[in-house]
């Protein structure tokens, strides 16, 4: 009875601690909006919403990778000829960030022109020590076409 009684309570405490753990997981999250891009002839600019939730401030970054759509997305290569605006910031809880996302580039675009725009939720060390920090990562497809 004993040793029942004990994985029980064992159990419990697992399951009490997984539930903490992805409780401040949400709590520090972002949400990006659109998730897919597509930039039609004519435009060099769009925009994307990013949105802290959570209970802390969160610094975000966002920045734009060439990219070719028949390839895996987390293969990307630098790149010049799009740029972003802020490409770096802290947002307090359930603040909105327009984020400008424009092409500097002077020649016309070929066909389809494809990126990605990872945007990072950077973990904040300044925080408590005992919490873990992770980094949080959306990569959103952004193309432009002819």
């Amino acid at each position: 009875m004993i040793r029942f009684t004990t994985l029980r309570a064992g159990l419990i405490a697992a399951i009490l601690s997984i539930g903490a753990l992805s409780a401040q997981v949400m709590a520090d999250s972002i949400s990006v909006s659109p998730t897919n891009l597509i930039v039609p002839l004519g435009n060099q600019q769009t925009v994307l919403t990013v949105q802290a939730q959570g209970s802390a401030q969160s610094v975000i970054q966002v920045r734009v990778f060439r990219w070719d759509p028949s390839r895996p997305p987390n293969e990307f290569h630098e790149q010049t000829r799009v740029v972003v605006s802020p490409p770096i910031s802290r947002l307090n809880t359930r603040q909105e960030l327009t984020v400008r996302i424009v092409r500097v580039d002077s020649v016309p675009v070929q066909e389809k022109e494809c990126y990605r725009v990872l945007v990072d939720r950077l973990p904040d060390n300044s925080e408590n020590a005992q919490i873990i920090a992770l980094r949080i990562r959306h990569s959103v497809p952004l193309c432009f076409m002819d």
